[in-house]
């Protein structure tokens, strides 16, 4: 029995990284692994649904925490401060769930792996040179980094030329049977079509006002069509204002969160995802494993899971996003379904956990 643990940022917002890492924790052979989850800022939002053979280990800090700040500093600077309090030291092999907090509290001298869900080139800025310098610091405790795109292995091999070698790709996985019967569960929410979803944190990196001039240019060709935003957030007054001003606010709504989004989002006619910077976001697998075509920015495997355009589009400029929500709101469904179904089979549950079972048994026999 070999003993994993998991060092996540959150486990409790209830955000794309923490479900995949639920899917991943419930789903790894327990009879060879035994799971250990620690949490640096704890949220409150939502609870993830782990097995009951799953260790969650007390957090570091709460997320309204009037010393949160001050306790971030020894994440930063004292590391193994921090990793002498609150990391067990009788693990076999130690996973930081991003990059930045999670992979400064890996253990030294033990078996570890850095898994990157986002690309890194927020820390090319001039403003970013000393956690830049630190990430570099961190990728020097870890055995393999793993990313999860194309644009977030370029990122890596860019930024930290250094550590290319130790990079190993590992695409995003989805319980598709899963999500499915999940979408059969009843909701009161029922949807205006043609219906458009945004699927996410209302933040800035989710780019949701973005996506507000996109569909105000959408309206104006097509009247009729609603917004959906499937999520909540910091941004969700700026939305329900900019919608007033654009005088589109009886077509805008804002639904706030769900434990479970699935029986909305399957109502859904197209999903919209314009996020800044992505690693493979969880929303638009599932909204793929829903047969619900998607248009994106050009974020971290949205190229790979559009499948040359068959069930998804990746755009950069607001006009040609709009165009693409015409034409997907105008093509056959049952043909969208197929197309969907094909794109989403390359990443089903089972394999996945089969590579990222390989992935820890090659670091474990090193």
């Amino acid at each position: 029995m070999k003993r994993i643990f998991f060092i996540i940022n959150s486990y409790s917002w209830g955000g794309g990284a923490e479900a995949l890492l639920t899917l991943i924790v419930n789903h790894l052979n327990p009879e060879k692994y035994e799971i250990g989850i620690m949490e640096i800022i704890h949220a409150d939002v939502k609870k993830e649904p782990v097995s009951s053979n799953i260790k969650l280990y007390p957090y570091y800090t709460l997320a309204d925490a009037p010393d949160r700040k001050a306790r971030m500093y020894y994440v930063y600077h004292e590391w193994d401060r921090v990793i002498r309090e609150y990391i067990p030291q009788d693990y076999d092999l130690y996973v930081s769930f991003n990059y930045l907090k999670p992979s400064f509290l890996l253990p030294p001298g033990k078996k570890c792996i850095a898994w990157i869900h986002g690309d890194v080139y927020d820390l090319a800025a001039d403003d970013k040179t000393e956690e830049r310098q630190l990430q570099n610091e961190a990728f020097y405790k870890a055995d393999r980094i793993v990313t999860i795109s194309d644009i977030t292995t370029e990122s890596v091999k860019e930024l930290f030329p250094e550590h290319k070698n130790k990079i190993q790709v590992l695409y995003n996985g989805i319980d598709i049977a899963k999500v499915r019967e999940k979408a059969l569960e009843r909701t009161d929410v029922k949807l205006k079509h043609p219906a458009v979803m945004a699927v996410g944190r209302l933040d800035e990196n989710k780019n949701p006002l973005r996506m507000l001039r996109i569909f105000e240019k959408l309206h104006k060709r097509m009247p009729e069509v609603h917004l959906y935003y499937l999520g909540y957030g910091k941004l969700a007054e700026d939305v329900s204002e900019q919608s007033i001003e654009y005088g589109i606010e009886e077509n805008v709504h804002l639904l706030g969160y769900y434990d479970n989004p699935f029986p909305i989002m399957a109502q859904c006619d197209a999903v919209g995802m314009f996020s800044i910077a992505e690693g493979f976001p969880m929303a638009l697998l599932e909204s793929v494993a829903l047969d619900k075509p998607f248009v994106s920015s050009v974020i971290g495997g949205a190229r790979i899971l559009a499948n040359d355009g068959q069930c998804g589009r990746v755009v950069e400029t607001d006009d040609e996003a709009a165009a693409a929500f015409v034409e997907l709101l105008q093509e056959n469904k049952s043909e969208q379904s197929r197309k969907c179904r094909e794109s989403i089979s390359r990443f089903g549950l089972g394999e996945y956990i089969g590579r990222i079972e390989k992935l820890f048994d090659e670091v474990l026999g090193e």
